[in-house]
């Protein structure tokens, strides 16, 4: 997963975060390293490659890494925010806010029941129970992180941008409201093509979200995006290689996905990018699924383009920003100019981020079950840290949850 900001006219800080998955129940791949099949996920370790701030030594393990980190945190659908909202989960939140409260990371940005309007995710039936146990979650990480900790922990509220399990349902239906979310996410993956299938959604489901993002005045995040097929739409369909002969489509790799991508990213001034940059068919989990190869240095425009238009520096058609820490990422460029907030050229830190990571770990790691076919928050008015943490034993040993469900795989 390479992680990226954004746009420039409206934001000024852009940076980078690693992405990695888990569910509430296991809390697997944060402290020790786990694989589901499709690469080795492990936060802390990934950390530990990215170096201190300037004024530190180099891979310090011991201070703030220079990069962020994202947290999809599974909820087990319906049945599991049940669960949370009895207390039944407090044992393992406890272990989270454990997690949250001693990571390396600069800013965490949690996404707190990933694509929550995903039908095959188990949230649909009662989005209520969705919202609660948001609430819960978040409600907890606010009374006992320190203000130290709650100032890098950002909770993204993620809709996957498609078709929902009922025409009945709305996005205000998950919502758990302003003051309990910090950005809004979306998930684009073959939307922006014109033959996207109808379990697969439109430009006009992201354009749905990215609208109600704007109305609740939230910075947003494409949270997970890949050209579904892959870059040269190898492994696409039958239906689609039939829609691309008889409507000659124009073959350019770029402008066909990362052109509307970047387009959206324009039009709404998204203020964070992460791509999946992955041989999606060398994996286990993801072989024969339709994903197909995504590897930028597949393709040796596309490859070029992504120098041209997204990493290089000083080029005047440079759509994106490398600059500084994630400490102002998502803020109006009003409120940075106000503050005397200061930006940097590309440095160090970025080419681990872009260069470095990318290779080590081809996908970001992924666990989501899949459907086969900021500004500043408002902080908690409790003051000190409650003794919690001090009784957390991170070794404490959490069932992991079951993953035999039919209709489902794991990204």
């Amino acid at each position: 997963m390479i992680s990226l900001t954004a746009h420039p006219s409206s934001i000024q800080h852009k940076s980078s975060a690693y992405m990695v998955y888990t569910d509430l129940a296991g809390l697997k791949g944060l402290w020790s390293p786990t694989d589901y099949g499709s690469g080795i996920e492990y936060a802390d370790g990934v950390l530990n490659l990215f170096p201190s701030p300037p004024d530190k030594q180099l891979y310090d393990t011991t201070t703030q890494a220079s990069t962020g980190l994202q947290i999809g945190l599974w909820l087990n659908g319906t049945q599991g925010c049940f669960s949370i909202v009895a207390g039944e989960m407090d044992v393992q939140i406890k272990s989270l806010i454990s997690y949250l409260e001693h990571s390396r990371a600069s800013k965490i940005f949690l996404r707190l029941g990933y694509e929550f309007d995903n039908p095959s995710f188990g949230y649909s039936d009662d989005p209520s129970m969705y919202i609660l146990a948001f609430r819960k979650i978040v409600d907890d990480c606010r009374e006992h992180l320190t203000k130290d900790a709650l100032k890098r922990v950002l909770f993204v509220w993620h809709s996957w941008a498609a078709p929902m399990a009922k025409k009945s349902l709305t996005l205000q239906k998950f919502y758990p409201g302003d003051d309990y979310v910090d950005w809004i996410g979306i998930s684009i993956f073959q939307q922006v093509f014109d033959w996207s299938p109808d379990w697969g959604g439109r430009m006009s489901d992201v354009e749905n979200v990215l609208e109600f993002a704007k109305q609740h005045d939230k910075p947003t995040i494409i949270a997970e995006s890949t050209p579904f097929g892959g870059i040269e739409l190898k492994e696409s369909s039958n239906d689609t290689k039939l829609y691309l002969a008889e409507n000659e489509y124009d073959h350019d790799e770029w402008e066909r996905w990362f052109g509307k991508v970047i387009d959206i990213i324009n039009k709404y001034d998204v203020s964070m990018w992460c791509y999946i940059n992955c041989d999606w068919e060398s994996q286990p989990m993801w072989n024969k699924v339709g994903f197909g190869q995504t590897l930028l240095s597949s393709n040796k425009d596309v490859m070029s383009k992504w120098y041209e238009k997204i990493t290089s520096n000083g080029l005047k058609d440079r759509q994106f920003l490398f600059a500084g820490s994630l400490e102002n990422c998502g803020k109006d460029i009003v409120y940075l100019k106000e503050n005397n907030t200061q930006s940097t050229r590309f440095g160090l830190s970025h080419f681990y981020s872009f260069i470095l990571v990318p290779f080590l770990v081809a996908s970001g790691a992924f666990f989501i079950p899949y459907f086969v076919l900021g500004r500043e928050k408002k902080k908690s008015k409790s003051g000190e840290k409650k003794p919690l943490l001090a009784n957390i034993d991170e070794s404490i040993s959490l069932s992991s949850r079951s993953t035999n469900k039919k209709s489902l795989i794991s990204r």
